[in-house]
C-alpha cells in the first residue's frame, strides 16, 4: 500500500490488515535502533576515561594560553599608564611655567596703569638702577663675553642654569642613543623583511619543483603502462622505482618546505617585536626632542656647551663686577627702592624687574617683552593641548582595557597610585 493511501485510510476509516503489519514492522525497526544506540553510549564512555589524561593536558595548555595573553595584556596596560603619569608630570610643570607668566603679565597691565606721578617715580628709580648697571658692567665691556641680552637672559634663571644644563647635557646623550636604536631597529626590520621575501620566494620555488617532479613521475608511469602494454612484459620493478624516486623528492621538497615554513613564522615574530621596539623609541625620542627645543628656546641657545659657556661666561662677569664695581651698595638700595614701590601697586614678582629695568623706562622695550610674553604663553597652551590629548587618550585606553578586563582596574591602580596620578583626573 503507498504513503498516501494508508494517509488516507488513517483519517477516514480504521487501518487495515496490511498498515497495521507496518506499523508493527516500524516500532520493531525503532526500538532495535534504540538498543544499537544505547550499546554505542556505553562503549563510547569507556573510551572517553581513556581520554582523561589527554584532556588534562589539553585544559593545562589553555591555562598557560591564558596566563601569556593576561601578561602580554598588563605589558601593554602599563605603557600607556607610564605614558599617562609622563604626561600628567609634564603637564603640571608646564601650568607652573605657565602661572609664572601669565602673573608677569598681570604686572606689565599693573604698572601700565599707574598714575603719571607713582610711574615717573618708578622711572627714575630704574634709571638710577641702568646707571648702576653701567658702572658695574663697564669693566666687563672691553671683554664682551655675553650680549646684554645673554646676560639678561641667564640672570633671570639663574636659578635653574647648573640643572638645566645636567638636564640638557642628559638629553643630548639620551637623544644620541635614541637615534642609535631607531638606526639599528630600522635596519633590523629591513633585514628581516628581505629575509622574509627570499624565504616565501623558496617556498614558491619548493612548489614549482614538487609540481615538475609529479609531472614526470606521472608521465613516467603513463610510458611504462603503455609499455607494458604494447610489449606484453612486466614493469612493476620500474614502477616501484619512480614511486619511491617520486616519494623521495616529495619527502626532501616537503621537509624544506615545512623548514621555511617555519624559518617564516619565526622572522614575523621577530619583525612584529621590532615594529613594536621602534615605536616605543620614536615616541620617547619625539618627547625628548620636544623638550630639549623647548630649553633651547627657554635659554635662547643650540646646545647644551652653548649654555655651559654662557653659564661660565656670565658667572665670570658678576665676579669681575662684584670685585671692581663700586656701584653694588648703590644698586642694591636702588633695587630694592623699586621693589619696594612696585610691592606696594600689587606686583607679585618685583624681583624681575630690577633685571628689566630697561622696559620700565623705555615703553617700546615693555611692549617687546609682553608680545614675548603673549607668544611664549601661547606655545604653552599649544604644548598644554597636546599633551591634554596623549592624556585623554591614554585615559581612554586604560577605561576601555578596564571595561573589557575588570580584572585590569586594580594592575592599573596600583600603578597610577604609585606615582599619585589619578585616573579620573
Amino acid at each position: 500500500m503507498k504513503f498516501f493511501d494508508k494517509l488516507k485510510n488513517y483519517l477516514n476509516e480504521e487501518p487495515d490488515e496490511e498498515y497495521g503489519e507496518d506499523l508493527e514492522k516500524s516500532e520493531k525497526a525503532k526500538q532495535a535502533n534504540k538498543k544499537e544506540r544505547k550499546e554505542k553510549r556505553k562503549s563510547r564512555k569507556k573510551a572517553s576515561g581513556d581520554n582523561e589524561d589527554i584532556k588534562n593536558l589539553q585544559k593545562e595548555l589553555k591555562a598557560i594560553k591564558a596566563a601569556k595573553k593576561s601578561d602580554n595584556e598588563k605589558a601593554v596596560v602599563k605603557d600607556v599608564c607610564e605614558q599617562l603619569v609622563d604626561v600628567s608630570y609634564h603637564m603640571e610643570d608646564m601650568k607652573q611655567e605657565y602661572k609664572v607668566v601669565t602673573d608677569y603679565l598681570v604686572d606689565i597691565q599693573k604698572i601700565d596703569e599707574l598714575p603719571i606721578q607713582m610711574a615717573n617715580d618708578i622711572i627714575d628709580t630704574a634709571k638710577s638702577i641702568e646707571l648702576m648697571e653701567k658702572d658695574k658692567q663697564k669693566y666687563l665691556a672691553s671683554e664682551n663675553l655675553l650680549t646684554m641680552d645673554q646676560y639678561n637672559r641667564i640672570s633671570m634663571y639663574e636659578d635653574d642654569v647648573i640643572k638645566t644644563v645636567k638636564e640638557l647635557n642628559e638629553m643630548e646623550m639620551h637623544d644620541g642613543l635614541l637615534k642609535s636604536d631607531m638606526g639599528y631597529l630600522e635596519g633590523e626590520k629591513e633585514d628581516l623583511e628581505y629575509l622574509r621575501d627570499e624565504y616565501a620566494d623558496s617556498i614558491t620555488r619548493i612548489r614549482g619543483i614538487m609540481i615538475g617532479v609529479f609531472l614526470v613521475c606521472f608521465i613516467a608511469m603513463g610510458a611504462l603502462l603503455m609499455y607494458a602494454v604494447v610489449k606484453r612484459e612486466s614493469v612493476t620493478v620500474y614502477a616501484l622505482g619512480v614511486g619511491a624516486l617520486l616519494m623521495i623528492a616529495f619527502a626532501v621538497s616537503y621537509a624544506k618546505y615545512l623548514d621555511y615554513s617555519a624559518d617564516i613564522k619565526d622572522i614575523d615574530a621577530k619583525h612584529k617585536k621590532a615594529v613594536s621596539l621602534l615605536n616605543k623609541v620614536k615616541v620617547k625620542y619625539i618627547n625628548n626632542v620636544n623638550a630639549v627645543d623647548y630649553l633651547y628656546e627657554k635659554f635662547g641657545v643650540n646646545s647644551c656647551k652653548e649654555l655651559e659657556y654662557q653659564w661660565e661666561q656670565y658667572n665670570t662677569m658678576v665676579s669681575d663686577a662684584l670685585k671692581y664695581s663700586k656701584a653694588n651698595k648703590n644698586l642694591r638700595y636702588f633695587k630694592e627702592e623699586l621693589m619696594k614701590k612696585l610691592k606696594k601697586i600689587g606686583v607679585r614678582d618685583a624681583e624681575v624687574w630690577t633685571r628689566q629695568t630697561n622696559a620700565l623706562i623705555d615703553r617700546r622695550e615693555m611692549v617687546e617683552i609682553t608680545h614675548g610674553l603673549n607668544v611664549r604663553r601661547q606655545k604653552l597652551r599649544e604644548k598644554l593641548a597636546t599633551c591634554e590629548a596623549i592624556k585623554s587618550n591614554a585615559t581612554t585606553a586604560l577605561k576601555a582595557a578596564i571595561e573589557e578586563k575588570p580584572e585590569l582596574k586594580t594592575y592599573v591602580a596600583e600603578i597610577l597610585e604609585s606615582y599619585r596620578v589619578s585616573l579620573e583626573n
